[in-house]
């Protein structure tokens, strides 16, 4: 196999935006990839309980990820902490996920898990 092409590194979710997560967004010439597509606010961090910047920060990453899940063709999951996977269940509170949010992520993927 031959290398003949760039490769794309983007951060997609990460603390420095706002919310849990280190969602990331590889491209090569062979195969789009999304690391970790899960993102996630702390419920309580110094006995304070989430910003409102902070939800805003988590609607928008969590549309982010689905955005670079849509066009992926592997979605990994290294481990099974939210900020690192997409449950699917219903949690608007700190996890802004629902069933139909993990299928646009995971259906019709190679996904690649711990």
């Amino acid at each position: 196999m031959q290398y003949s092409g760039e490769i794309t590194v983007l951060p997609v979710a990460f603390e420095s935006l706002g919310v849990r997560s280190m969602c990331t967004y590889i491209e090569t010439p062979d195969v789009k990839v999304l690391l970790d597509a899960g993102v996630s606010l702390a419920p309580n961090r110094y006995g304070f309980p989430p910003h409102p910047r902070e939800y805003i920060a988590l609607k928008n990453r969590r549309a982010e990820i689905v955005r670079f899940a849509e066009k992926s063709d592997v979605i990994t999951v290294s481990h099974y902490h939210f900020d690192h996977h997409t449950p699917s269940y219903t949690d608007w509170a700190y996890n802004w996920c629902s069933a139909e949010i993990a299928e646009k992520i995971y259906g019709g993927k190679i996904v690649l898990a711990k």
